[in-house]
């Protein structure tokens, strides 16, 4: 028995997601996916996770055995405001939790399929599972990989949460991936403050990321006591949109999340919160994976 791909996808969008689509699950070629490059040059920085099970992410099947389709998922976050002041946020921090949201959202996809196909098996994914997410969302025809080595698509922009599903029945028909449609913008390169957008030691890739000089990794990702003092963080407190305020697809992209006035209030008050307050404001959201000292590390207190 086949899935029926349309149907995936019609399922998927009435469920809440903003695009769907499959390919085919298979081992990775190693000249398109630049993971034992990247840890090689050491641009993973401290990320040692990032270091474990390397054959579980270059292969699917080594998730899911037997795994034959990788259903790919997207939701948008351009927000309906901007946050006003000098402390930033990365917008897609402004709202909920996005693993809850997105992980949530997969096993009710994998509950319809279940029921549609009761020999079925899988497992839904976000992005702290050892699989490359960026990468299937581009053999599922949902976009390409920018410059910024973002996923962009071509309503959403990069501003989405991608997530998949890896089961164990072959589809009637799998998408295509699309073409490059950065052209010869080179916007979000000459927008990182840090240069942290470096080449890829692989043509077919492009471009990586320096974790080393992004401003992301430092304020998120860095539990050092200090941040590095050459490290521009250009007013964020948590993540960094530099390479992204400045995509073409972003500027138009679909707002897909309403910032309300009384969020947007409690997210500027939070360079003024005490620890208890913190805690409270980013229970449920992205901001929880910092601890309050990071917080005021990165604020430079």
């Amino acid at each position: 028995m086949l899935l029926d791909a349309q149907w995936i996808k019609q399922t998927a969008l009435a469920l809440g997601f903003d695009a769907c689509g499959l390919a085919e699950a298979a081992p990775i070629p190693r000249s398109q996916w630049d993971l034992q490059e990247w840890l090689a040059e050491g641009r993973h920085a401290d990320m040692h996770y990032m270091e474990e099970h390397v054959a579980k992410r270059y292969d699917p099947t080594l998730l899911v055995p037997g795994a034959k389709t990788v259903i790919s998922v997207l939701l948008g976050y351009r927000p309906s405001a901007l946050m006003e002041g000098a402390v930033k946020i990365a917008q897609y921090a402004y709202g909920e939790d996005y693993h809850e949201r997105l992980k949530g959202l997969l096993y009710r996809l994998l509950s319809a399929l279940g029921d549609r196909y009761p020999e079925l098996q899988g497992r839904p994914f976000v992005d702290t599972a050892p699989i490359s997410d960026k990468y299937w969302a581009v053999r599922a025809g949902l976009g390409w990989r920018g410059r910024n080595t973002l996923l962009v698509n071509p309503t959403l922009g990069s501003y989405c949460f991608i997530g998949e599903l890896v089961v164990t029945l072959a589809a009637d028909a799998y998408d295509t991936p699309l073409p490059d449609g950065c052209g010869t913008c080179e916007r979000c390169l000459k927008a990182c403050p840090n240069h942290a957008i470096v080449p890829s030691p692989l043509p077919a890739v492009g471009t990586q990321v320096d974790a080393r000089r992004c401003a992301s990794y430092h304020t998120i990702e860095n539990r050092a006591e200090a941040l590095p003092p050459e490290v521009k963080l250009s007013g964020y407190a948590f993540g960094c949109d530099c390479c992204q305020l400045v995509c073409p697809y972003n500027l138009q992209a679909e707002i897909r999340y309403h910032l309300t006035p009384e969020r947007q209030e409690q997210l500027q008050n939070l360079q003024d919160a005490d620890e208890k307050t913190f805690k409270h404001a980013t229970k449920h959201s992205p901001l929880n994976r910092i601890k309050y000292p990071q917080w005021l590390r990165n604020l430079g207190r």
